[in-house]
């Protein structure tokens, strides 16, 4: 070969050699920057993913949006509602950062559920605030509002479980790529002229790794600055059930320092009575990961170093570590949840098992809860009173201006007690004795009315008895002198007022006292009977006939225009008593009655006088020859 063809062989060789040289360094290079590309690429994905993960769990699960809302329905305060929204603000916000995230068509899936669940729950909220500002109780509210919240959870769960398994996935294929690169500078090391560009390369390479290494072991202690800052106790358990790892609201919940905790057995974190079982849901839990992905909710009693035992939700989730499985445990101490549910669950029952009926309306009056009393009392079902108003259960016995001094009474008092009739849904007309009292907010407003009811039907019919013993006459059934006062000094009052006349007249039978020495007491009973009934059928609707005591009645004429007209009611009333009594020894015994008149305000101003006057005039008419009436004004100049 000769030189030329020589030093065109070398040149030939040298510029392969410059040209493979310059491939390998592009080669490596290139492969060097794929590696470090998906290196921080899975740095950035996975930290980002995580911090929305977390954040996503924060401001949504419940010790965020769901925890505050359900507070929220349950307590009606004002001070929830910049929670709620700032939560649910933050909750889109993190949904939106993992979306730019997402990658695959299942990652999206989630997204969009987990978003049709917020989208729910932000619904759901409106709704509640609307039903909260028109006055429903939380049992109402909390019906309406409930929302299915499986498909959030299992897409949060989903998601940090895809988000496990892409980050194990881009390790697998960084290291792919790392080895091949590696593999590849290995081929071009056996070329001697680029080892010293190898070494170089190498030294490059290493550098770069180191930078990564540095940005994963800041990427892991931001996520693990996220754990300790979760809402939520974290724990760390592997299959033996040592504590691998907790965070800063463990330590706090359980009363144990960090140190104390590491290696501790979980099932030290449990009462005593509790640990064995435990220790076999522990093993099953562990064994059922081996085989499948599993994780688990439920709920179980913790105690504190101090030997406190308090209840706690649970969620279980699992990883991987070294080859080595572990469970992952969020853990929620709900004591102040049981002690409101226990609270809400014991007035319901109170509310429910009482005695007295009990009627609980908004503030525009609609009924929106009664107990199983209530519905006894009126005969109402529950479905048909609700939404009503209590003017369904008007009898008709009250007038507009009576419910309207009980709202009155009400609006400037916060209370009203007395009696309203009402009616049973059969028609009767029962009398209750009714309590109402106004439920205000914070802000004073009303909200509810609740009423408390007593049925008083027997308490009133022995009224209604004591009145008619009290006030009626037991023989012939006419007011007694008791009654007759009462009336005459209403009539009195009236005729003052109305510039009218009443007119008293006293009645005495004559020859009673012949028929009862004669024929007996049950004789004279029946006689005292029909002359009631002939006084009765004599007078007009508003004047009263009483008797006064014996044989001696009263007759009271109310709003008299003209005086003419008393003297045509004495003369039908004396002719009424002209009674004939059958004798069986003899000739019939025949009665009369005597009347004396006096006329308010001509003989007299008070009731005593007019009475007195009356039976002056009486006695006068039977001086005269009985069977007649006499007025007082015609004789009163002849009374000494």
């Amino acid at each position: 070969m000769s030189l030329r063809s020589k030093t065109i062989a070398i040149t030939v060789i040298a510029i392969a050699l410059m040209g493979g040289l310059v491939f390998v360094g592009f080669e490596t290079k290139s492969r060097i920057h794929s590696a470090e590309a998906q290196w921080t690429d899975y740095n950035n994905n996975a930290a980002k993913s995580n911090y929305a993960l977390a954040r996503i769990s924060t401001h949504f699960g419940y010790g965020g949006f769901i925890h505050h809302f359900k507070n929220y329905i349950l307590h009606q305060t004002d001070d929830l509602p910049p929670k709620i929204d700032k939560a649910l603000r933050e909750t889109y916000l993190a949904i939106n950062d993992y979306r730019s995230l997402s990658r695959t068509a299942r990652e999206k899936e989630a997204l969009d559920n987990l978003q049709h669940i917020v989208n729910i729950y932000r619904a759901k909220y409106e709704f509640a605030r609307k039903l909260i500002a028109e006055g429903h109780t939380p049992r109402e509210v909390e019906i309406h509002v409930q929302v299915n919240d499986s498909p959030a959870l299992e897409a949060i769960d989903f998601l940090t479980r895809h988000a496990f398994e892409q980050s194990r996935k881009r390790q697998r294929e960084t290291s792919i790529k790392l080895a091949s690169a590696i593999t590849f500078i290995d081929l071009a090391g056996l070329l001697i002229p680029l080892i010293a560009l190898v070494a170089g390369l190498l030294i490059i390479y290493i550098r770069r790794i180191m930078e990564a290494n540095q940005k994963t072991i800041a990427a892991r202690a931001y996520a693990e600055s996220l754990v300790e800052a979760a809402p939520d106790a974290w724990l760390i358990v592997d299959a033996n059930g040592h504590i691998r790892g907790v965070n800063a609201c463990t330590v706090s919940m359980f009363g144990y320092g960090k140190e104390e905790m590491l290696g501790m057995k979980v099932e030290d974190l449990m009462p005593s009575r509790l640990r064995q079982q435990h220790v076999g849901q522990r093993t099953d839990f562990f064994a059922r990961m081996a085989s499948r992905p599993i994780d688990k909710s439920g709920d179980l009693i913790a105690i504190t170093k101090e030997g406190r035992e308090f209840p706690v939700e649970i969620s279980l989730s699992h990883t991987r570590n070294n080859g080595d499985s572990l469970a992952i445990a969020a853990i929620r101490d709900v004591s102040k949840k049981r002690k409101a549910e226990q609270r809400l669950r014991l007035t319901q029952q109170v509310f429910e098992i009482t005695a007295e009926p009990i009627l609980i309306t908004d503030s525009e009056k609609r009924i929106l809860d009664m107990n199983d009393a209530f519905c006894r009392l009126t005969g109402y079902s529950r479905e048909e009173l609700m939404g009503q108003t209590p003017a369904m259960l008007s009898s008709g016995r009250h007038d507009a201006d009576f419910y309207q001094s009980i709202w009155q009474s009400l609006e400037n008092n916060d209370h009203w007690q007395g009696e309203v009739w009402n009616r049973h849904k059969d028609g009767e007309a029962c009398p209750n004795l009714v309590t109402i009292s106004s439920v205000k907010n914070r802000n004073g407003q009303t909200t509810h009315f609740v009423a408390t009811y007593s049925d008083i039907s027997s308490l009133k019919e022995n009224e209604d008895r004591l009145e008619l013993l009290a006030h009626f006459d037991q023989l012939t059934g006419l007011p007694n002198r008791m009654l007759f006062h009462d009336r005459l000094r209403g009539a009195r009052a009236r005729a003052h007022r109305n510039q009218t006349l009443v007119a008293v007249m006293y009645v005495d039978l004559d020859g009673f006292k012949a028929v009862n020495d004669t024929l007996g007491h049950a004789a004279g009973d029946q006689l005292l009977g029909k002359a009631a009934a002939q006084l009765r059928a004599c007078v007009r609707e508003d004047d009263t006939v009483a008797r006064l005591g014996g044989d001696e009645f009263a007759v009271l004429f109310n709003g008299l225009e003209d005086a003419s007209l008393i003297g045509q009611l004495a003369e039908r009333i004396v002719g009424s008593l002209k009674i004939s009594v059958a004798c069986d020894k003899g000739a019939p015994l025949q009665v009369s009655g005597s009347a004396g008149i006096s006329i308010y305000p001509l003989d007299g101003e008070n009731e005593e006088s007019l009475l007195e006057r009356a039976d002056q005039a009486m006695y006068e008419a039977k001086r005269r020859g009985k069977h007649q009436y006499c007025f007082y004004h015609d004789i009163k100049n002849n009374l000494g």
